[in-house]
């Protein structure tokens, strides 16, 4: 019996084994949205428990579950699904957008994150997929065209160059006017630190180019006073908010990806040369007297014709002997070589019962178009978040990059040491190539002397650029880290507290050295430059939600934040060295003192604030905010300021029952403030220590007086709009109005040098800025499953800005200051018009406006004159998507359409001869378009004939710098981008989950431009007055790249 009893509860266990198998089953099937294309990423979960999984790239899924499981399908911005296991194994779902959802939530302002038809202000994010589909190495330029009212500006095509951001215009007159730059919570110090001018230096890449561009997951642009002032003193120009990528919150297996990128680089805007004339004055050719004295200074191009038999003893003559006079029309292109880039990321990401975490790895390696340059950027990364308990979680990220070069090349007109300053008057008949194998031509060191100036087509200027390449570099190395932890408590249900810290360090080492026998500087040199840097932001944020009734919902937040900022600097420099080739200090020339100086700057803004949020229905949204910053770099009794702020937003769709459609209307209204250019210690004497006379300390007082009466300035700004999203999201549009004041503007003016002073600290200037931005989408076609498929984006913005209330400046006494300039061309604020007014010597005109001459030449205005402004009329974007099957297609065209820059490239090209514009009139002489007096008061047209090159070097140069004031409109094809997404089902055994390989290419073409001869959008470093000024900048660049994307 027992024997019997045993086998049937046998057969029983085994049959409810069977049975727990039988109902467990691998269900699988397709997610698509209501176009019938895959939505990849979608989450499904099977309710109840921590099993999920995730779709693929072709919107495919699988996982094992039990016939009854409830399956649970989300995906932001579309309504979340559930259905029930039945007897099918194939479960097919179409996900409808959740338009009243739209992307769900996005970061705002101290990390909140909040539902973006809550919001009552405009915000634009930036995906990570449009920052890096078609990348650049300074991840700002991937900001151009796609964001309305955003204004960037890439300094030139060198490797490590500086780029400038402004948002809804020029709020500060001499002060930082780009955006605060957050990423996960920390504050990131944009600052590029490079020593760029118009008389020389290197730049150094912005403190956001160290970012690595694969780990950012979004960038959301805060435009406004309304979306930023509970940043306080640091937001008024807009802030930008960087959130990195977590690891994958829905799969508890480990997700791997990969990706890698070359690009080559050439540069596409180069000048228009003439090759028909070459070095010399009237046609007339000069004689080399030998390699050491080279061409006795004559640099320009209006000698004799080329390539008509001519022989003359040039600058390569080594055996003394003329050689044909022949052009070189390639000589300056074929002085830039192609640049690589190569990008390399790897991440890992994993995620459990309470934790997802997230490392990542990068390198980035770029060779300059121009010889022997470089850049090396390291990345690594790291993000953990996990829930210690139901109450407690916890956050922990870090970011460390380093950033090298072996050699950034020098810029700026005035610098001996820049090649690009040379090209500028490339001689016409001269072979730049020849001169690359320096070290082998027979007159290569001249007399022998260690101090002697290596052979050069012109040694009156210059140094022979690729020796000075080889000899005098400028290496960069900088560490970087960004830190934070963060930590919430649960206390009750609507209770909750999380406190952060962040911090962004850096160390950084520049160094210049220049060689023996280096022009103007013969016995060498070697400059060094030690920095560092720290910020530490910490907070605190007590948040208590309230429901008073199901429709009427309110949420409180009072917090407080300490900033405490550290910066030291050590500067060295032996002026000349003792030994040659041995770069250190202490190789300072015997009777020679060594330079130094050190600063120390400290910093402390302390901040309380709040924020009321007050709901109706999920359909009307208010928000109240309120911050006050305590700034030690204010004085005692004002260093208090006060920022309040609110916006409104009412869903209207939800309101009057719109179907298939969005609509909803916003205000808002911020007063922020901000401290301008004032820095540590700018408001109290603080003397400088320069170098002993003998043993006596030699110490200076500051050249600016202090003011105890300055006030911070402050933003007043208003903003209204609405976004729509019409038939299914097919159709959207956002527009925003804005106006904005800010008054109290902070500016060090010109005062008598009696006073023992040359500036004295004051607010002196009111700006104003109004305008308004749209951005336009449109689902043109939408074809189910693999067909042909066509999306656009547009946006359009327009600003006008207003300098008013500007206090006289002694040096001119018309309300103006000036902010910037080079040679006779100055960059200033002037009462009346907007900031960025380029000033500079005119022609003379009579009552007509025709120029006036004398003895053939035009003569100039007495006094300087109003040329243009930096400002665009407007700026704008198209971006183009399609898709058909596994291919996808997308590109870009960035527009910004007025505004004027002044160009030293063609107004130096001109002085020289070397462009093609000079030709006409070389033989026969030139007839300036003008009039001149009749000798009885009145005007008869000009017909005095002048030769070419006096003609042409009365205007150009140091002259008359109207005649070089170009429009700076552009249109530009920015990207393009073509891909394919291998098919998965090949790859399925090796656990792939999405390849893709494709082509991109940055800067295709400018389309339209008027500005000859350069690109127009250049400016020689990232400060307010250096806009609209063009001075021999490292050529924009051309990138053609290959892409491949792995994900496991």
């Amino acid at each position: 019996m027992k024997t019997k009893f045993s086998g049937i509860l046998t057969l029983f266990l085994a049959f409810v084994v069977q049975l727990t198998f039988a109902q467990e089953k691998l269900i699988s099937g397709t997610v698509s949205d209501e176009a019938g294309l895959p939505l990849p990423g979608v989450n499904i979960i099977i309710k109840g428990t921590s099993q999920g999984t995730q779709s693929d790239f072709d919107g495919n899924y699988s996982l094992s579950a039990s016939s009854g499981d409830v399956l649970s399908f989300s995906f932001m911005g579309y309504k979340s699904k559930t259905i029930t296991v039945g007897t099918s194994t194939t479960i097919n779902l179409t996900m409808t957008e959740d338009l009243s959802e739209l992307d769900e939530v996005v970061v705002t302002a101290l990390g909140i994150k909040r539902d973006e038809k809550a919001l009552g202000y405009s915000s634009q994010e930036v995906s990570s997929e449009q920052l890096v589909t078609v990348r650049d190495a300074n991840v700002v330029n991937s900001l151009s065209g796609k964001v309305a009212g955003i204004n960037v500006t890439n300094a030139s095509g060198a490797v490590g160059s500086e780029s400038r951001i402004v948002i809804r215009g020029i709020s500060s007159i001499s002060g930082n006017t780009q955006p605060l730059i957050i990423v996960d919570g920390v504050v990131l110090d944009n600052s590029s630190y490079g020593n760029s001018s118009s008389s020389g230096g290197n730049s150094t890449p912005n403190g956001l180019a160290d970012i690595n561009q694969d780990d950012i997951a979004s960038m959301n642009v805060l435009k406004g006073g309304a979306a930023t002032s509970l940043y306080g003193m640091r937001g008024a120009n807009g802030v930008i908010v960087i959130t990195t990528k977590s690891g994958n919150t829905k799969s508890d297996q480990l997700g791997i990806e990969i990706s890698s990128n070359v690009s080559f680089e050439n540069a596409y805007v180069l000048p228009e040369y003439q090759n028909s004339y070459g070095q010399g004055f009237d046609t007339t050719y000069f004689e080399y007297v030998d390699g050491v004295t080279g061409d006795g200074g004559i640099d320009e191009s209006w000698g004799a014709p080329l390539d008509v038999g001519y022989e003359f003893i040039q600058w390569d003559s080594f055996d003394g002997e003329a050689k044909p006079w022949v052009s070189h029309p390639d000589n300056v292109k074929n002085f830039y070589e192609t640049g690589i880039t190569t990008n390399n990321n790897i991440a890992f990401s994993k995620s459990g019962d309470g934790y997802n975490g997230r490392v990542s790895m990068g390198m980035t390696d770029q060779k300059g178009i121009i010889y022997n340059t470089d850049l090396r950027k390291y990345n690594f990364g790291g993000k953990l978040n996990f829930d210690l308990s139901d109450k407690w979680s916890v956050g922990l990220s870090v970011n460390y990059t380093k950033t090298e070069s072996s050699n950034l090349p020098s810029l700026g007109y005035g610098d001996a040491n820049n090649q690009i300053g040379q090209l500028v008057w490339s001689g016409r008949n001269v072979d730049f190539q020849a001169l690359k194998d320096y070290e082998n031509l027979p007159l290569g060191y001249a007399s022998g002397s260690d101090t002697a100036t290596p052979i050069n087509w012109n040694l009156a200027y210059n140094n022979n650029p690729y020796w000075a390449l080889d000899n005098n570099t400028n290496t960069f190395d900088r560490n970087r880290i960004l830190g934070n932890v963060n930590i919430t408590y649960q206390i009750t249900d609507d209770l909750s507290l999380t406190a952060q810290t962040g911090i962004d360090y850096f160390s950084s080492l520049d160094t210049s050295r220049r060689a023996f026998g280096t022009y103007e500087s013969t016995r060498g040199s070697y400059e060094e430059t030690q920095r560092t840097r720290y910020e530490i932001n910490s907070q605190a944020i007590l948040n208590y939600n309230i429901d008073f009734t199901e429709k009427f919902n309110t949420s409180l937040s009072i917090g407080g934040q300490s900033m405490v900022n550290n910066y030291h600097r050590l500067y060295m420099e032996a002026s000349e060295l003792q030994v040659p080739d041995v770069y250190n200090i202490s190789n300072t020339r015997d009777g020679v003192t060594p330079g130094l100086e050190q600063t120390q700057t400290d910093q402390k803004i302390n901040s309380g604030f709040g924020i009321a949020q007050f709901s109706y229905d999920d359909v009307v949204f208010l928000d109240l905010t309120g911050r006050n910053d305590w700034a030690s770099v204010l004085p005692t009794s004002k260093n208090s300021f006060f920022y309040p702020g609110a916006n409104l937003s009412a869903i209207v769709s939800d309101m009057i029952g719109m179907n298939n459609s969005f609509l909803k209307l916003r205000a808002g209204w911020a007063k922020v403030g901000s401290s301008g250019p004032l820095s540590p210690y700018s408001l109290e004497p603080a003397y400088s220590f320069g170098t002993a006379w003998g043993t006596t300390p030699v110490a200076s007082s500051p050249t600016t007086l202090w003011n105890p009466n300055i006030k911070n300035e402050t933003t007043e700004e208003i903003e209204v709009g609405f976004d729509t999203r019409l038939f299914s999201n097919r159709l959207r549009l956002d527009f925003t109005y804005y106006d904005k004041e800010t008054s109290d503007v902070i500016m060090a003016k010109e005062i008598s040098g009696a006073s023992g002073n040359l500036y004295f600290w004051d607010n002196a200037a009111t700006l104003t800025n109004k305008g308004f931005e749209v951005t336009l989408g449109a689902d043109i076609i939408r074809n189910p499953g693999d067909g042909f498929n066509l999306g656009i984006t547009a946006n359009f913005a327009r600003n006008r800005n207003k300098a008013q209330d500007i206090d006289d400046d002694p040096t001119t006494n018309d309300g103006s200051i000036v902010l910037g300039g080079l040679w006779n061309v100055d960059i200033q604020a002037k009462e009346g018009e907007a900031v960025g007014a380029i000033y500079g010597p005119a022609f003379a005109r009579n009552e007509d406006g025709e120029i006036i001459y004398s003895n053939g030449l035009p003569t100039q205005d007495p006094t300087y004159q109003v040329l243009g402004n930096i400002n665009p009329d407007w700026t704008g974007g198209l971006n183009i998507d399609m898709s058909y099957k596994n291919i996808r297609f997308s590109t870009l065209f960035d527009v910004k359409w007025g505004g004027d820059i002044y160009s030293q490239t063609n107004s130096w090209g001109n002085y020289a001869g070397v462009l093609a514009e000079t030709l006409p009139g070389r033989e026969t002489g030139i007839v300036g378009k003008g009039v001149k007096s009749d000798g009885n008061g009145g005007w008869v047209a000009n017909d005095v004939v002048q030769t070419a090159s006096t003609f042409y070097g009365t205007t150009y140069g140091p002259n008359i710098a109207e005649a070089a004031v170009y429009d700076a409109s552009f249109v530009k094809w920015r990207e393009l981008a073509l891909f394919y997404d291998f098919p998965l089902k090949k790859w399925a055994s090796t656990g792939v989950n999405q390849l893709s390989l494709g082509v991109t290419v940055r800067n295709l073409a400018i389309l339209y431009k008027k500005a000859p001869n350069i690109d127009p959008e250049s400016a020689f470093s990232n400060s307010t007055g250096a806009q609209g000024l063009e001075y021999a900048q490292v050529p924009s660049t051309r990138s053609i790249g290959i892409n491949l994307n792995v994900k496991f």
